[in-house]
């Protein structure tokens, strides 16, 4: 009889390879209803971020038949680099709100059953992805206007006052950087309001620096390496259809089937990007639990409540 995995917990200590063996280990064991719920909200989304990146693609290698001197031409050119732009980025939110969401939804679900992926019910899983929708949503709101204000305040303390201030701003901005990274399960795993979470996520993240650090930089690099693997196929087909066009062309490389086949590889490669993005999102969920844990003691006050109430 095969043996029952045994439940990966997320509020638990751990070393800095038990974090990186765990993180792959609830992927695995996970990863067909992963799969299943981002295909269904995150490939829609693709499908659309494709088109803008067509788009906007085509335009910046067509900028060498520009006339310079027809305004026509360079308010073509603003237009469609303008509105492929937008498209793309605003897809890029809504793709990373759908990913965080199926994410740490899945996470909660699977942290408070006992079933793990086996006991995945919609009627309790529905109302925890439609939660973290509207909390990334703001979430990510949050980040933008915080980072909006940042860059603003940091040019113009620069202007007024000189720009080596800039130096400690940065040192400072990449401190802080690396405990922010908690910021997002710290929010979307608990009902921590969004200064709270933001609070939270500064002194645990601080607590746990170099912890936090490692495991990011380590996940990072493998990330990219998968997600640069899917990209090869989508930049092939550009290149190619780019030294032809400069070559005197070919009817192959203007056809609808090309362009279609481009449009398929630029869809793989948006939706390879946020699947294998789910082990950073994963892996920052195992370093939150490895946190609070180790600082807050989560289980120990848990069991206490427990025990409490009894």
């Amino acid at each position: 009889m095969e043996s029952k995995a045994k439940k990966i917990l997320i509020y638990k200590v751990r070393n800095f390879s038990e974090k990186f063996d765990d993180t792959f280990a609830f992927v695995r064991e996970n990863w067909k209803v992963l799969f299943k719920y981002l295909t269904y909200l995150v490939l829609p989304v693709c499908l659309v971020q494709a088109v803008g990146l067509n788009s906007y693609v085509d335009t910046v290698f067509d900028m060498s038949a520009i006339n310079p001197n027809r305004s026509s031409d360079i308010i073509s050119l603003l237009e469609n680099v303008g509105w492929s732009y937008g498209i793309i980025v605003l897809t890029s939110i809504i793709g990373a709100m759908m990913q965080l969401s199926v994410v740490y939804a899945f996470i909660s679900h699977y942290n408070s059953s006992e079933n793990q992926s086996a006991g995945v019910d919609g009627s309790v899983f529905k109302p925890l992805l439609i939660r973290n929708l509207k909390r990334s949503g703001l979430a990510i709101l949050f980040w933008m206007g915080l980072s909006i204000l940042g860059i603003l305040v940091t040019v113009l303390l620069g202007y007024l006052l000189s720009w080596w201030i800039l130096l400690p701003i940065i040192f400072g901005a990449i401190a802080v950087s690396v405990p922010l990274m908690l910021f997002m399960p710290a929010y979307m795993l608990e009902d921590n309001p969004l200064l709270g979470a933001l609070s939270k996520a500064i002194r645990l993240g601080f607590a746990t620096w170099w912890g936090t650090f490692a495991l990011i930089l380590v996940l990072g690099f493998i990330v990219s390496f998968f997600q640069g693997i899917f990209a090869i196929p989508y930049y092939i087909t550009i290149v190619v259809k780019t030294i032809m066009g400069l070559n005197g062309g070919s009817e192959f490389f203007d056809s609808a089937g090309y362009s279609f086949m481009t449009y398929l590889f630029g869809v793989l490669q948006s939706f390879a990007t946020y699947l294998v993005g789910t082990v950073v999102s994963v892996g920052l969920a195992i370093q939150y639990g490895h946190a609070s844990e180790k600082i807050d003691h989560v289980t120990m006050e848990d069991n206490i409540n427990r025990f409490e109430e009894l």
